[in-house]
């Protein structure tokens, strides 16, 4: 039996596996997802769209808000570590790095920020050890933020009665957990046995759990944001008003789709898992009233917003100018 999964193993780490698995599981999302909208079609097309402009806009600016933040969280990180590097650059090198994000694999937008750091007299070690710190407070701050929208889902059997315990047990139990993950020792620990997984050299963290949880709460900022942009994304919309929670709610679903589409390191930026994930929430928070109508606005507010906010992001950090210290 051993023999017959390490050779399974081995056959699933050959290059053309890989992408006859991501595409055969990128085209049964899509498949699914047309599935959906075919049999929920009347459905969308009778809805009632009021489009709010105004709304919009400022939704929009909600998403540059995060996008331009994300290099300032960057920055503290790196200053926890006893680095520097100008604010304006941390921006830059942060969007112009997150612009090949979107090619399958997930690592490629690593490599490139850590390189690009260099620059900045930031080593790589340092510089993925940044990364590192960065994901798992992100990560943290995401999770905390959805399981604090628990009380307001109202009705946990929306959420089905298994994961309505599991929601129930993660606030009670799992953010304590996740918080004390944190802790600088048990980070540096997690850090270095990656570190060895990579061949590299063992990696010192000179950040205090303080500093850990300063990060966390930027986070925590960041994704209120972007979760007040979806809000007023579906205000705009005219889905969702008559549900006074829909802003807490759509605060949590937002981060949790961001961090399930990560974790699929399946298809590029996490295509189809986000949406397929938001929309699946909308639903069952009872925000939106169908799964096809949830499809469309998971589309919205999970890709086409944060896209285009991207897309602008990146065109004002290419108007920087580079300049080492």
């Amino acid at each position: 039996m051993s023999t017959m999964v390490q050779q399974a193993l081995s056959l699933a780490r050959q290059p053309n596996v890989k992408r006859i698995a991501r595409w055969g599981v990128l085209t049964l999302v899509v498949v699914l997802v047309m599935r959906a909208f075919w049999q929920n079609w009347q459905a969308v097309a009778a809805f009632h769209w009021h489009l709010n402009p105004w709304l919009l806009l400022l939704a929009g600016l909600c998403f540059m808000a995060q996008e331009l933040t994300y290099g300032l969280i960057w920055r503290m990180i790196v200053e926890q570590l006893g680095l520097s590097i100008p604010w304006l650059p941390s921006i830059r090198i942060y969007l112009l790095a997150e612009f090949v994000r979107y090619i399958p694999g997930n690592v490629w937008h690593v490599l490139a920020r850590v390189q690009m750091a260099e620059q900045y007299n930031i080593p790589r070690a340092q510089g993925f050890a940044s990364m590192t710190i960065e994901l798992a407070t992100k990560i943290a701050a995401g999770l905390v933020l959805f399981c604090g929208t628990v009380p307001f889902w109202g009705d946990l059997g929306r959420l089905g009665g298994t994961v309505g315990h599991a929601g129930t047990i993660i606030l009670l139990v799992g953010v304590p957990l996740l918080l004390a993950g944190l802790q600088p020792r048990v980070l540096e620990w997690g850090l270095n046995l990656l570190a060895r997984l990579m061949k590299r050299g063992p990696i010192t963290i000179a950040i205090t759990y303080r500093g850990l949880l300063i990060v966390t709460a930027a986070w925590l900022a960041n994704w209120a944001v972007a979760g007040i942009g979806c809000w007023l994304a579906v205000l705009a919309l005219g889905v969702g008003q008559a549900l006074p929670t829909a802003l807490p709610l759509l605060i949590g679903i937002n981060a949790l789709g961001w961090i399930i589409g990560f974790l699929s390191f399946i298809t590029p930026s996490g295509l189809g898992f986000r949406e397929g994930t938001v929309a699946l929430l909308l639903v069952l928070a009872g925000v939106v009233p169908n799964l096809a109508l949830a499809g469309l606005v998971a589309i919205i507010i999970a890709r086409l917003f944060p896209t285009v906010a991207e897309v602008l992001a990146v065109g004002l950090a290419y108007t920087q100018k580079d300049r080492p210290a």
